[in-house]
């Protein structure tokens, strides 16, 4: 009898150990000492383990808090912020391609004046440009080859240290910001030392507003 309620408690231990593990917001309010274990532990059974005790259930959690990594990516994050500008472009159009479209690019660039983004995946190829170029940027590739165009739109770029391909949670931090203002993300992509939002232009004023309140202009420095 014994042995069967060690063997539930261990059961139960690695099942809230592995529900924690993929929350990364429960994690870091553990790392700083405000989580509410109680809450937690009440939210775990409700939704994803109803036949655990209380009792266990926040017992596994207590022992999981107690060994979180103490590294603290919130001060690498921060000197990442502090150094990061932000720029708002306007009157952006956005074409996705389908795959296998053939592309001058140097052609392209003639059209656009160097002004353009090209991003491939397999399923597909998404092309940004100025909406001032969007009616010769068609005519070169062909409606044909075109499966859908946006308007209207506007891209938001962070220009941040080299040091942003090496610290976690920097895309996580802007695109939650964003989120949590209910603000929607159109297109996203990075290069090198740039990350892009391409969004709705009745955003965009705002989104720039909160990114950049929230990078170099903000109390993070």
């Amino acid at each position: 009898m014994k042995q069967k309620k060690s063997q539930k408690k261990q059961s139960v231990a690695r099942q809230v150990f592995a529900i924690l593990e993929a929350d990364p917001y429960a994690k870091q309010a553990m790392r700083l000492g405000i989580a509410n274990h109680s809450a937690i532990a009440a939210m775990i059974r409700r939704e994803r383990i109803p036949s655990a005790s209380p009792a266990s259930v926040k017992a596994a959690i207590r022992r999981y808090a107690s060994g979180t990594t103490q590294y603290d990516y919130y001060r690498d994050l921060r000197e990442v912020l502090r150094q990061t500008s932000c720029a708002l472009r306007g009157n952006v159009a956005v074409l996705t391609l389908f795959a296998g479209t053939r592309l001058n690019t140097s052609q392209l660039s003639q059209k656009t004046g160097g002004s353009f983004s090209l991003i491939t995946s397999h399923s597909g190829m998404t092309l940004l440009v100025d909406e001032e170029d969007l009616q010769a940027v068609k005519k070169l590739i062909g409606t044909e080859n075109i499966r859908t165009i946006g308007r209207g739109l506007s891209a938001i770029t962070l220009t941040s240290p080299k040091e942003v391909k090496e610290t976690p949670g920097f895309v996580a931090y802007a695109s939650e910001l964003l989120a949590r203002n209910e603000i929607n993300i159109t297109e996203f992509y990075s290069c090198y030392r740039d990350t892009v939002f391409v969004l709705g232009r009745k955003d965009a004023l705002r989104a720039y507003e909160l990114l950049e309140r929230n990078t170099a202009a903000s109390p993070w420095k």
